[in-house]
């Protein structure tokens, strides 16, 4: 399930935010996509899949780094 994008390198690639399972079981998958010619999005390995229980502990880690970039 899409829940969002994000385009990168101007508009050759996409980062993807989607709902996947993955070996049975349910992870949130932030994944860099190239866009070739006609539109089509073909996956990268460069991605991660996130499961449930490390998404809080993510989103505080990226908010600490949000707080010292605008700090800096």
């Amino acid at each position: 399930m899409l829940i969002g994008k994000i385009t990168r390198n101007g508009k050759k690639q996409r980062l993807l935010v989607t709902i996947e399972e993955n070996k049975g079981i349910k992870v949130i998958d932030v994944r860099a996509y190239n866009v070739i010619n006609d539109g089509e999005l073909i996956p990268t390995q460069e991605g991660i899949f996130l499961p449930l229980e490390t998404i809080e502990t993510l989103i505080g880690l990226l908010r600490e780094a949000q707080k010292k970039l605008q700090a800096a």
